[in-house]
């Protein structure tokens, strides 16, 4: 078997005589509400008074009511496929009608988006995109084992060589390795992943998954010592599980991290004979100290690159500033170094005389964040930006709202999530109990429940099954009862007054227009000709978008 440090080679070809293209008549079910650079954050002294032990002079506190009709069938799904219900009598949670209400409520009111949405680094593994550094021989990755001593993580690099199926099958005496659809079923072949050679050296076999046309494997030596261990610090580590756990549901690494041992010493590792270590491929970097240590890490010669830049990093500049926002202050927020009780509760809507339709079967996977054509500002003609370059979000995720549910053809199977709505046309009755609400804060809150005042051109989304028209709702009316003698106020107008002050908008009609784009998704009104879908994966369309370089305005109402 020949030495080499690694596979150089490229697996990805394209024909481009044979360019796939794509047809654009129809829309993406979600949508962005662009971001500003403006955003409403509490001043010193506002958020030293906020308090429920002291009232402000201009509180209010009181009821909302607000009657609700679904326009399209809707689920709320509690541990199983029925509608949430007690003992049979079904109702919509208060944590649902709280959520879609804040949902808007942070739109309008123009509140900081970093706060929800956790600062992650996500990855990439796209052999075509210039910045996919793992296929140049210019970032070598290297080969190695990752070990665990005393709670910490290290790896030790190795030498490695290609093996063919061929010779891996000969030297274990095995068969039919290459036809083995797991990581597991390869190693389940064998006897043990370690060889134990006469002259007492060891090695390991390296498996990765299943791919078509793949033709080796890899064999990792494993070193008589190990005294150049490489540090994998906490927010490398913090990284690849992120990664590898959230991001994507990595096999090699969920069997790999059950094979690891926590180890007291070295000495440890090689009376287990290496049972407890991991082979991996990674590469290194110096910190601030100019010590080496692990860059990044994964399972396979061409594994998944973290990019350079966290989410936080694709913000606008005035979404990095600290400071509590309207949204925190009235529906209140726990963090790690503080928390805020909020001034608002939500009461459990119980439905009368409510109908089941039939059960629906569909896919409901979660888009991913990492595919940069559609979550990324794309705003260079010619060009799509990716999470490496000097752009922004596409803004605030919003399902658009559609005319009419479309009926689950899907089978049963584990990928599947199979529901019973509630019929179209089911009514009830939220109620919201406000507490110390100011002027502007109580109209902050009418405003998101009546889309500042166009609840009969714009609906709510509730529950399930969005991004295939279920959950449509309308305000049919609402009604407020105060605990004072407040409700002469056009609160609305109080609010508007605010926002407008304090963020700069020259009148109403500019600031409305700032959100117009909320309007517009939760409105229903686009092309009826154009279906709401998504990309088909078995169409290849995700990958064809990315080759023609188009962006989410081409698949949206909002351009």
């Amino acid at each position: 078997m020949n030495k080499n440090s690694g596979y150089r080679g490229n697996n990805y070809s394209q024909n481009r005589n044979q360019q796939r293209t794509i047809n654009k008549d129809f829309y993406n079910p979600y949508a962005f509400v662009p971001l500003t650079n403006r955003v409403y954050l509490l001043d010193q002294q506002e958020q030293e008074v906020l308090s429920h032990d002291m009232p402000f002079q201009n509180g209010h506190s009181g009821t909302i009511s607000i009657d609700f009709e679904s326009l399209t069938p809707f689920c709320v799904c509690g541990d199983g496929r029925d509608h949430t219900n007690m003992l049979g009598r079904f109702f919509v949670p208060a944590t649902s009608i709280k959520g879609m209400i804040r949902s808007v409520f942070e739109i309008i009111t123009m509140s900081n988006t970093r706060n929800g949405i956790a600062n992650k680094r996500y990855s990439m593994r796209d052999l075509r995109n210039r910045s996919y550094e793992l296929k140049s021989s210019n970032h070598p990755q290297k080969s190695g084992f990752l070990i665990q001593i005393n709670g910490k993580f290290y790896i030790h690099e190795c030498s490695c060589e290609k093996v063919t199926y061929a010779e891996i099958e000969e030297e274990e005496r095995v068969s039919e390795l290459k036809k083995c659809n797991s990581l597991t079923k390869k190693y389940e072949k064998l006897q043990s992943p370690i060889i134990e050679y006469q002259d007492g050296n060891f090695a390991m076999w390296f498996f990765s998954g299943f791919m078509n046309n793949k033709k080796h494997e890899y064999l990792f030596d494993i070193p008589q010592d190990f005294k150049n261990l490489i540090p994998l610090k906490e927010p490398e580590y913090k990284d690849f599980i992120f990664i590898h756990e959230k991001e994507n549901d990595n096999a090699s690494w969920k069997f790999w991290k059950s094979k690891l041992k926590n180890y007291r010493s070295i000495e440890d590792v090689k009376n287990d004979k290496y049972k407890g270590i991991a082979p991996c491929f990674f590469r290194t970097k110096t910190d601030e100290e100019g010590k080496l240590c692990v860059k990044d890490l994964g399972f396979s010669f061409l594994y998944r690159q973290p990019y350079k830049k966290t989410i936080h990093d694709f913000l606008p500049s005035a979404y990095r500033q600290e400071g509590i926002d309207m949204a925190q202050s009235v529906f209140g927020y726990v963090n790690r170094s503080n928390a805020l009780k909020g001034r608002l509760q939500f009461e459990h809507s119980f439905i009368e005389n409510a109908r089941k339709e039939k059960e629906q079967t569909f896919i409901l996977g979660s888009p991913k964040p990492t595919y940069y054509p559609f979550y990324l500002k794309q705003d260079k003609p010619g060009e799509l930006l990716t999470y490496f370059d000097q752009t922004c979000l596409s803004g605030q995720k919003r399902y658009l709202v559609q005319q009419n549910a479309v009926e689950g053809k899907e089978t049963h199977s584990k990928v599947t999530k199979t529901f019973v709505p509630l019929s179209a046309n089911t009514k009830f009755t939220a109620k919201i109990h406000f507490h110390n609400l100011r002027d502007y804060e109580l109209g902050a809150l009418i405003a998101a429940i009546t889309f500042c005042n166009q609840q009969t051109s714009c609906f709510h989304s509730l529950g399930i099954a969005k991004p295939y028209g279920y959950g449509k709702l309308r305000v049919n009316s609402w009604s407020i009862n105060m605990d004072d003698d407040g409700c002469q106020k056009d609160f609305y107008q109080e609010f508007i007054s605010v926002i407008c002050e304090k963020l700069k908008f020259g009148s109403e009609r500019d600031y409305l227009k700032s959100i117009s784009s909320l309007f517009e998704i939760a409105s229903a009104h686009y092309n009826p000709q154009k279906p709401v879908r998504y990309p088909r994966m078995n169409d290849k369309e995700f990958d064809t978008i990315k080759n023609m370089k188009l962006s989410l305005k081409d698949f949206s109402p909002n351009k």
